[in-house]
């Protein structure tokens, strides 16, 4: 027991020798010898105060040491998680901005006589045309009767639609749609069974002012002037179509030599239709 309490007296005091050497590290002299002697009881020769510092300070470097190398570690595993992070949002953000909007329009059933600028024309009482291409025949050199345009905003191309798809132009009824959005093939002049022809039409007369004159014998369907697909003029005839037979027969009845346009008009049924 007495020997126990000797070592444990010895211990406390190195240890109190250790922090006042800590403590006067700047100051070698402060420290008391017989304080320095108890470092090392069995040494005749204590130990410089250096190798005490040292003793003491070198687990500590090893203890920070390891701690800022899990640290390091720790932000080394975290920096690819942190970067795919960012790359995603970049790419996100790269797709959000490079979504691109079909400003394309396709033309179709053009009159075969029109260029890109007479095409052009047309397109700008509705919008900005940035590029106007009419479709040629390789062979021939003739217009396929269709063409694309690219107009300047997606406000321009629902403006030309809304405006010219469906409209008639040069005797030909215009489809104007999004190139990557074909419509539905449709007829583009509604006929029923109940349908007339009307010839010696005047050169003046167009498919308007036809139904005109037609529809006050009936619910007119489809009326059209038929033009030449090169020169754009007229071929002096027609079609009109009803939505019942007594209507149809009506307009026959009544509208057969009537005048015209200065011109008598001849009305008859349509081939192929049922009388």
């Amino acid at each position: 027991m007495a020997a126990a309490a000797a070592i444990g007296s010895t211990f406390s005091s190195s240890i109190n020798t250790l922090k006042c050497c800590l403590q006067s590290a700047n100051s070698p002299s402060s420290c008391p010898p017989h304080q320095l002697r108890l470092l090392s009881p069995s040494s005749s020769n204590p130990p410089h105060l250096g190798e005490a510092l040292s003793a003491r300070i070198t687990p500590l470097r090893r203890h920070v040491g390891l701690r800022i190398s899990a640290a390091v570690a720790q932000e080394e595993v975290a920096a690819p998680a942190a970067a795919v992070e960012v790359e995603k949002e970049e790419e996100e953000g790269e797709g959000a901005e490079g979504v691109t909007v079909n400003t394309k329009l396709y033309f179709g059933n053009l009159p075969y006589n029109v260029d890109s600028a007479q095409l052009a024309g047309i397109i700008q009482d509705y919008g900005s045309p940035e590029l106007v291409e009419v479709l040629y025949d390789r062979n021939t050199g003739r217009s396929r009767g269709f063409a694309f345009v690219t107009m300047s905003s997606i406000e321009d191309c629902n403006a030309v639609i809304e405006n010219l798809d469906g409209s008639e132009y040069m005797g030909r009824t215009l489809r104007v749609n999004f190139s990557d959005k074909p419509k539905p093939k449709e007829p583009l002049y509604p006929e029923t069974d109940y349908k007339l022809f009307v010839g010696n039409l005047s050169w003046s007369v167009t498919s308007e002012s036809l139904e005109k004159a037609f529809q006050e014998y009936g619910n007119v369907v489809g009326a059209r002037v038929l033009y030449d697909g090169e020169t754009g003029r007229s071929r002096g005839y027609g079609f009109v179509s009803y939505s019942t037979k007594a209507e149809m027969e009506t307009a026959l009845e009544s509208l057969n030599g009537v005048e015209l346009e200065g011109r008598a008009i001849r009305v008859s049924l349509a081939e192929g239709k049922r009388t």
